[in-house]
């Protein structure tokens, strides 16, 4: 799924939710005299409304959470979404490798790599996919990705 599609998705899992942003309006006074010189101030309030969250709205929000993920990130502040997952650095250590055309040895600094460490909501996530695949509900499974530690 690609950004745009999971816009539309959050779109549309909150238009289906009828979850609604609220919207004040601000009261309007309005004077009144008589010929006499007498004024009177009449307060109307109208009522607070709500809307729905637009496909701007929810990309809005989104690609604030990203830059907010993002910023985090680049100060060494680990992310926890309960049920989710951490999102935070790994310092890999420094290491020997060959080149593959030369087959001479070449050392990799240490550096720090982005980590995603799950949550227990998303791992039941995927075990319904795999009872799912099972049962035959699902026809095509996904391609395996390996992660570059063999984890």
């Amino acid at each position: 799924m690609n950004r745009k599609e999971l816009v539309r998705r959050v779109a549309a899992e909150l238009r289906d939710g009828d979850i609604r942003k609220p919207i004040s309006i601000p009261k309007q006074v309005f004077h009144i005299s008589d010929d006499e010189g007498h004024s009177k101030d009449f307060v109307v309030r109208k009522t607070d409304k709500s809307v729905i969250y637009t496909v701007e709205d929810v990309e809005a929000i989104i690609d604030t959470c990203l830059a907010v993920i993002e910023d985090s990130i680049k100060h060494g502040e680990p992310i926890t979404l309960r049920g989710f997952g951490t999102l935070g650095l790994r310092y890999r250590k420094p290491r020997v490798l060959k080149h593959v055309e030369t087959g001479e040895e070449v050392t990799a600094e240490g550096r720090y790599v982005p980590r995603f460490y799950f949550g227990n909501d998303l791992r039941m996530a995927a075990k319904v996919y795999e009872l799912s695949l099972a049962d035959g509900l699902i026809d095509e499974p996904l391609p395996i990705y390996n992660d570059e530690d063999g984890e």
